[in-house]
């Protein structure tokens, strides 16, 4: 194994000496695993050795509150659970030469309103 250092600190761990000034260590010794802390290697008097940083705890986020839907944006959120864009726009497109499958989109779509309807009564209450 080889490694590039800076100031001491190891910057780089390599297979191969793939570049110039890499030194050749042989086996990387593996750090105490230390609960809370990240071990960093250093390379001094021609050995590693690590010293310990704290982790730094990551404050709690507050939960933010999830914001209400529109109505419309309710009815969108529904239909694309079955149709996508592209699919919608086709249906629309060949609703006068596949009315089957326009009158099943249809009846989702209205479907879909009721539902959005219903929720939003029910958030009121």
């Amino acid at each position: 194994m080889y490694i590039d250092i800076k100031n001491e600190k190891i910057i780089g761990i390599y297979a191969d000496n793939e570049r110039e000034g890499l030194i050749d260590i042989g086996i990387i010794p593996k750090p105490e695993q230390k609960e809370g802390y990240n071990p960093v290697p250093y390379y001094r008097d021609g050995k590693i050795v690590y010293e310990y940083e704290t982790i730094p705890e990551m404050p709690e986020e507050e939960e933010q509150p999830i914001p209400e839907m529109t109505y419309e944006q309710q009815v969108v959120a529904k239909i694309r659970e079955r149709y996508s864009v592209d699919d919608e726009l086709a249906i629309l497109r060949q609703r006068d030469t596949k009315p089957g499958e326009f009158e099943a989109y249809n009846a989702y779509a209205e479907s879909c309103k009721e539902e959005a309807r219903l929720l939003i009564e029910k958030q009121k209450h």
